[in-house]
């Protein structure tokens, strides 16, 4: 799974460059995002409405804005916080009642520059922080929904991140790991499917996987209340590259 990630205000300037586009929500640096808070995202204008999908149509443009992390189905009575969706695996998110709609229009990209995993096994978990070098931004796979009050007097939008069978290396770690997905693939993940594309998964590139690193952090990022740079400070020297 991916439970905390990190992303720098100076990394979120560079990456919304990319998108060419005045929407963009201002993101302050933050180095342990967590469940249930406010997540930048990247989504296609007007995907809240349950529009005619025609395959091959050019793309709308794309804009950014602020969802809790957390996917709150459509159908739900009412908010639960004891555990949040906040990630969708790719074997069975066309077919999860929570996820399959989401999957076929609501497909989204959220920006980090890293993330941590725990390794367990030993006597408490080992916090890693997993990163391109230079903490290069990248994107997370993910998908979001709108979800209202039994009434209709509450409107929140949230987001799941998507998560598939780790590689042997991020293994020694954890046996899931995000969806990254690389700038050319941008406009293939977003784009609606119906029926949904349960394929996709095996279209996108793998490249940023093959250049991630991972190294150990500090006991520090363990409380969600800490949100520092010593969230990202190396345990110790030693760094290695996941591949």
């Amino acid at each position: 799974m991916c439970g905390r990630f990190s992303l720098s205000d100076k990394g979120f300037d560079q990456f919304s460059e990319f998108f060419n586009t005045e929407m963009m929500p201002d993101v302050p640096s933050r180095f342990n995002i967590a469940p249930s808070q406010p997540v930048a995202v990247i989504r296609l204008k007007g995907s809240d409405r349950d529009q005619a999908i025609i395959p091959d149509a050019p793309l709308p443009d794309k804009e950014g804005t602020l969802m809790r992390w957390g996917l709150i189905p459509h159908f739900a009575k009412e908010i639960k916080t004891d555990r949040p969706l906040i990630n969708a695996r790719s074997e069975t998110i066309a077919d999860k009642p929570s996820f399959r709609g989401p999957f076929r229009r609501r497909k989204c990209l959220v920006p980090a520059d890293g993330f941590y995993e725990w390794k367990r096994g030993g006597a408490s978990p080992v916090p890693y922080h997993i990163c391109l070098p230079g903490r290069e931004v990248f994107t997370f796979a993910a998908i979001w929904e709108a979800w209202t009050g039994p009434a209709g007097e509450d409107w929140l939008e949230a987001v799941s991140l998507v998560t598939k069978d780790a590689t042997p290396q991020m293994r020694k770690i954890h046996h899931r790991s995000p969806v990254i997905i690389s700038p050319e693939d941008y406009d293939a993940w977003l784009r609606p499917s119906d029926p949904p594309d349960r394929e996709i998964f095996s279209k996108l590139s793998t490249r940023l996987d093959e250049k991630l690193e991972m190294y150990e952090v500090g006991p520090f990022v363990n409380n969600a209340r800490n949100d520092s740079e010593q969230c990202i400070k190396p345990a110790s020297t030693d760094q290695f590259r996941l591949f």
